[in-house]
C-alpha cells in the first residue's frame, strides 16, 4: 500500500471526427465542468476511480486529472496524458 495522495479530475466534452478527437471546453464562460476531488495510494488506483466517475458520466469526455500532492507518483505525467472514454457515443444534443 502506497501513500495515500488526494486528486482531481475533471471531465471535459470529447469526441471523434474523423481521426480526430476534438476536446472542447469554454473558459471564462462561468460554465461547470462533471468534478470529483478523491484519494488514491497508487497509480492504477487513481486510474480506476478517473475511469469509474468517466463511466458513470457516460458521454464521450477527455478527464483531465491534477495530483494535489507537492510531488506526483512516477509514471503519474504517463498514465494522464491520454484519458478519453466513451468517443464512440454521438454527442447529447439538447431539444426544445
Amino acid at each position: 500500500m502506497g501513500k495515500i495522495i488526494n486528486y482531481r479530475v475533471v471531465l471535459y466534452p470529447a469526441q471523434r471526427e474523423g481521426g480526430f478527437v476534438t476536446t472542447k471546453f469554454e473558459i471564462g464562460s462561468g460554465k461547470t465542468y462533471p468534478s470529483l476531488a478523491f484519494q488514491a495510494d497508487s497509480v492504477q488506483a487513481m486510474l480506476g476511480k478517473v475511469k469509474s466517475f468517466a463511466d458513470a458520466h457516460n458521454e464521450g469526455c477527455r478527464a483531465s486529472v491534477r495530483c494535489l500532492a507537492p510531488r506526483k507518483p512516477a509514471g503519474f505525467d504517463k498514465a494522464t496524458e491520454d484519458l478519453f472514454f466513451h468517443l464512440d457515443k454521438p454527442p447529447l444534443t439538447v431539444t426544445a
